[in-house]
Formats: C-alpha cells, sequence, structure tokens
C-alpha cells in the first residue's frame, strides 16, 4: 500500500507544475500594486521590493488559494494582510535608500 501511495503523489517536476505555491506571493504582488509608491517604482525596483518583503515574511504553502479563505478566520486573514503591509513599507524605504545602478 505504502508503494501505492508514493506512486500516485509523485513529487517530480517544479512545484508550480504541481500547484504548490507561497500564498504569501500575490498578497506581496497586489500590495505592490496598490502601494503609492511602490506602484509608480520602476520594474527592477518593484521587483526589489518584493524579494525583501517576501524575505521578511513567513512562507505560507498551498496548493489553492480557496484553501488559506476557507482555512482562516477573518482576523487572520487582516493580521496577514498588516504584516504584508508593514513589510512592503519597510521593503519600500529599503530599495529608496539604495543607490541604483545603471
Amino acid at each position: 500500500m505504502h508503494g501505492q501511495h508514493a506512486t500516485s503523489c509523485s513529487t517530480q517536476g517544479s512545484p508550480q507544475s504541481m500547484g504548490v505555491h507561497n500564498y504569501m506571493e500575490q498578497l506581496v504582488f497586489d500590495g505592490i500594486r496598490l502601494h503609492a509608491t511602490a506602484s509608480g517604482m520602476d520594474g527592477d525596483s518593484r521587483e526589489d521590493v518584493a524579494c525583501i518583503a517576501l524575505n521578511q515574511l513567513a512562507p505560507r504553502y498551498i496548493r489553492h488559494d480557496v484553501d488559506m479563505a476557507f482555512y482562516m478566520t477573518s482576523a487572520e486573514q487582516e493580521l496577514l494582510e498588516e504584516r504584508v503591509a508593514l513589510a512592503l513599507d519597510d521593503a519600500v524605504a529599503r530599495v529608496h535608500s539604495m543607490p541604483r545602478r545603471s
């Protein structure tokens, strides 16, 4: 039986091809689009903001976004959004303080 389970639950392929993704990435990307300062930055700067913010947040790996909506209370969702907003504010400040290379 154990062998059957291992065969049916293959780990081959990338996480994206398996449907696994970090829920926090979408929250950060959405936050960047809505952030007054970050939304006006060039693409490289926005990517820097995303990386810095994501490195401050604990990853939440899921298969389907609906999983998070189903298992989180509204208070937990608000807390997650607040953490993302704080991480984005910090990331934007850091990117603005970095000298840009040409």
